[in-house]
């Protein structure tokens, strides 16, 4: 389904009955695969998964979406995987980062190699993953599960339906760097700061920097039906003076 918090986690099981061993194993009993549901008994907690085999295209999605920060060694393990997991979770990450971080290290735990976040297009290692999950900071959990893309004419970010908040998008005529700098700053005081924005009001970095205009656009780059649809839409940030 659209608009849910979309994993990838791909591993060494060789097949169904190889993964549902290794849940039971692995973790002690703790969790449990049956149907499409990955269970923690105990908890009385269950998330949906999807088990799928071998994905030739696999390395390539996890080498662009780890923006070239995977080691040779882990994009290697990633490309000879023998099964997929892909875990599916409501929306609001702030909510579910709990039950994230446990279903995961449950699948950490079975030799699952790496994460990648469907939903936004962006993979990590589990040591960056974990730690931003456990983190006080709300931009360690930010930079995870958002990233910043560009088009023809806008630079954009894509992920903040993770937070029921709209993404947002700056002209590209603004330096790469300044702007990453203004999109990251604008997102993260969404966040942080939950204001009260309406289209027309003024967005600036620091008081002696320059301020833009906001106004509120629907999300037209991705169609409903897409994991990237962001039903909050964006905010389009322009240069005011």
């Amino acid at each position: 389904m659209p608009n849910e918090l979309l994993l990838c986690v791909p591993g060494p099981w060789k097949d169904r009955s190889d993964f549902v061993g290794m849940v039971v194993s692995a973790t002690k009993g703790e969790f449990m695969f049956a149907g499409m549901i990955l269970a923690n008994p105990g908890r009385k907690d269950h998330v949906s998964l999807d088990f799928n085999p071998h994905d030739p295209q696999m390395r390539k999605a996890f080498e662009i979406a780890g923006q070239g920060k995977f080691p040779e060694r882990l994009l290697s393990e990633v490309a000879n995987h023998r099964g997929v997991a892909y875990l599916h979770f409501p929306i609001g990450i702030i909510r579910e980062k709990e039950r994230v971080s446990s279903f995961t290290e449950a699948l950490r735990s079975c030799g699952g190699f790496a994460v990648k976040v469907e939903s936004a297009g962006v993979a990590h290692e589990w040591e960056h993953w974990f730690s931003a999950l456990h983190s006080e900071n709300p931009f360690d959990l930010y930079r995870t599960f958002v990233v910043l893309i560009g088009d023809s004419q806008h630079y954009y970010s894509c992920g903040m339906h993770h937070f029921g908040l709209p993404d947002v998008e700056a002209e590209r005529s603004i330096d790469i760097k300044a702007t990453a700098d203004l999109m990251n700053r604008f997102n993260y005081w969404q966040i942080a700061e939950e204001p009260k924005i309406t289209s027309g009001h003024t967005f600036s970095v620091a008081a002696d920097a320059p301020r833009y205009r906001i106004t509120l656009k629907a999300d037209s780059r991705h169609e409903p039906s897409d994991f990237f649809h962001n039903p909050a839409g964006l905010w389009n940030l322009k240069r005011a003076d």
